[in-house]
């Protein structure tokens, strides 16, 4: 397999996930950076600096500077990684509530009325994504924005998952997102999206469960759940 972009440590990274999210990598199995270059035609550099992402990411453990290691990989890391882009988007979405905007609430209308119609997941994803982006331009400073954008391994990787498998039920969660923005009441805002994205987790989980990557029985429960929503009720940033 070549890159069709080399020398690029955001498609080196998007190789290694989907590796992960296949079932094909396992925690604690080495990552040869050599092996890795050579699979994808690239250098040594963007292959280090793709696994600097996952670490980040907290899938990706380097224990030397030549040796990198798969981190714990279970539906306890999923549901973490959730959890916390769960807490900044109720935090942007109160905000966006709150303030009312009127050229925001149009484009995020405009964008209901076509996630309404929409089947295809590709389409969906997109289209949810912007809807996302929105929210998050409107609500959040540079710093809440810099921390949302580290979110950009896991989260979307393993969102496709719960969209693949549960397009309608994920599209009503989204609704009642924008429902809520709409009528300008920010805790229902934070409480609709707090919600909706612990919906996508445990979609991706069962998806993940079902294609084997994850084992039938899980690994933790959902008690971090109530720590993000009692965040959610008490911000007013």
């Amino acid at each position: 397999m070549k890159l069709e972009r080399a020398n690029t440590s955001e498609a080196v990274a998007a190789y290694v996930l989907g590796r992960l999210f296949a079932g094909e990598l396992r925690s604690g199995q080495r990552l040869d950076l050599d092996a890795i270059a050579e699979e994808l035609g690239v250098s040594r550099v963007p292959v280090r600096e793709g696994l600097i992402q996952l670490e980040r990411d907290g899938l990706v453990e380097r224990a030397h500077y030549k040796r990198a290691f798969v981190a714990e990989f279970d539906d306890a890391t999923v549901r973490e990684a959730f959890e916390l882009y769960g807490m900044l988007s109720a935090l942007t979405n109160r905000r966006v509530a709150r303030r009312r905007d009127p050229e925001v609430l149009e484009a995020l209308t405009k964008l209901d009325e076509s996630l309404a119609g929409c089947d295809d997941p590709d389409e969906y994803e997109s289209l949810a994504r912007e809807f996302r982006r929105v929210v998050n331009v409107a609500g959040a400073g540079n710093h809440l924005r810099a921390l949302l954008r580290t979110f950009s391994g896991l989260v979307p990787v393993a969102a496709r998952f719960a969209i693949d498998d549960n397009l309608a039920e994920e599209r009503a969660a989204l609704h009642a997102e924008f429902l809520a923005l709409r009528s300008g009441a920010p805790a229902a805002a934070g409480e609709a999206a707090l919600a909706h994205i612990r919906l996508t987790a445990g979609n991706a989980i069962a998806a993940l469960r079902n294609r084997g990557v994850f084992p039938e029985h899980p690994t933790a429960d959902d008690d971090g759940w109530d720590d993000a929503a009692r965040v959610v009720e008490g911000s007013d940033a």
